[in-house]
């Protein structure tokens, strides 16, 4: 070999292995290759092996790790809504962080997966979003505990950098319970897919002694095999509670989640009926998200979803943006001794329709993009009557 080739065959063995960066395991093994079919390395195969090596180390502590990844989002947003009801109208408008999250994925010996993730939106007070270890030894039987979201819904089980609106539809929000603690089973079976788990409450220790239990299971099959170049999906969940006192995020007794996904060459739809009940009030809706990309970069969504409950009020307008209109505020009238006597509420009604049209822009898949979206929504049955937003939002998202 040259000098040049074996000073960069040198550089780049101190790179990787002096360096004990255990996010070079992928690129030493190359080397190792190399050099045990070639019995030599180029100057060009070492430079191209340069590349693929990062520039930073990560140095776990624990010796049964076996590799380890920082991972990460950044998803800013600016939202504009303009919404009127019987007693007047009124605008609000915001640039916010939607999303700030940092936190570390590992393996373990014997195939166990650790995760934890953080929450770190400004303004907002330090928050969990995952804490769990999940042992994957066995495809058909993964086994995780620990505190993350509960498998229930299309929609709420897509990563919020995958989504293809900017905010998921209003039934997603109204219906589903936020990340929890529990024990969760899940796995593949050729074509067939499930999950079941049992979890505490919201607290997540049941620390007042009521023992409730939020229970999950789930569903899904593949037809991707036998529809060569398409994609079909189905899927059905259901969520049974111990409490419908909304201590799970979401008061209902029980509910149900069924899904299609279909995808053909620039072509993606996805749609989503729920339906949750409490105590014989039965909440429900669905959401329909056709898609098409029009270049390698450039897709176009629709969606239109519909919701309605038996309960008055039982539906809240969407909290970005237009819950936050001023003039929609919660209004209440108290006697002397404080006690409220009346209470006029313009955010909750009982029919619910929107439909959103948005343009999304790729430069590097999910990891970069951004987001146009306007959605024009009613919200029928208020304390003041129906009440119609028009909301504008574009949002720029990264993962690292």
């Amino acid at each position: 070999m040259t000098t040049r080739t074996n000073q960069c065959a040198a550089a780049l063995l101190a790179l990787c292995v002096g360096g004990g960066a255990v996010t070079a395991q992928a690129s030493i093994r190359d080397l190792l290759d190399t050099l045990e079919q070639n019995q030599t390395i180029t100057a060009e195969q070492a430079a191209s092996l340069r590349a693929k090596t990062p520039a930073y180390t990560v140095r776990p502590a624990g010796r049964a790790v076996q590799n380890l990844a920082i991972r990460g989002r950044i998803q800013t947003q600016f939202g504009y809504v303009d919404a009127k009801n019987n007693e007047g109208s009124d605008q609000f408008s915001t640039f916010e962080v939607r999303r700030a999250r940092i936190g570390l994925r590992g393996s373990l010996a014997h195939n166990v997966r650790a995760q934890l993730e953080a929450n770190l939106v400004p303004g907002s007070s330090l928050s969990m979003r995952s804490a769990f270890l999940q042992w994957r030894e066995h495809k058909p039987a993964y086994v995780k505990l620990g505190m993350d979201k509960p498998v229930y819904g299309f929609e709420e089980n897509t990563s919020s950098a995958s989504i293809l609106t900017i905010e998921r539809s209003l039934i997603s929000n109204t219906l589903v319970p936020g990340t929890m603690n529990g024990l969760s089973l899940e796995g593949t079976l050729g074509m067939l897919s499930y999950g079941a788990g049992i979890y505490t409450d919201r607290d997540n220790r049941n620390q007042d002694g009521s023992d409730d239990y939020l229970y999950n299971a789930s569903v899904g099959l593949s037809l991707d095999d036998l529809l060569p170049g398409s994609k079909l999906a189905l899927r059905a969940d259901y969520i049974s509670s111990d409490d419908d006192g909304g201590n799970f995020g979401a008061s209902f007794e029980d509910a149900m989640a069924f899904s299609v996904h279909f995808a053909h060459g620039d072509f993606d739809l996805r749609a989503e009926y729920m339906s949750g009940s409490n105590n014989g009030d039965d909440t429900d809706g669905f959401y329909i998200t056709p898609s098409m990309y029009f270049t390698d970069n450039l897709q176009a969504v629709v969606r239109f979803e519909q919701a309605s409950s038996d309960k008055a009020r039982g539906l809240r307008a969407p909290s970005r943006y237009v819950r936050r209109v001023g003039d929609l505020a919660v209004r209440e009238t108290k006697d002397d001794s404080g006690d409220v006597i009346s209470k006029t509420d313009p955010q909750r009604g009982d029919d619910y329709q929107a439909l959103y049209a948005g343009l999304n822009y790729y430069f590097a898949g999910d990891g970069h993009k951004v987001m146009f979206g306007v959605e024009r929504s009613e919200l029928k049955n208020t304390d003041a009557g129906k009440l119609e937003a028009t909301s504008v939002m574009t949002a720029w998202r990264m993962l690292f």
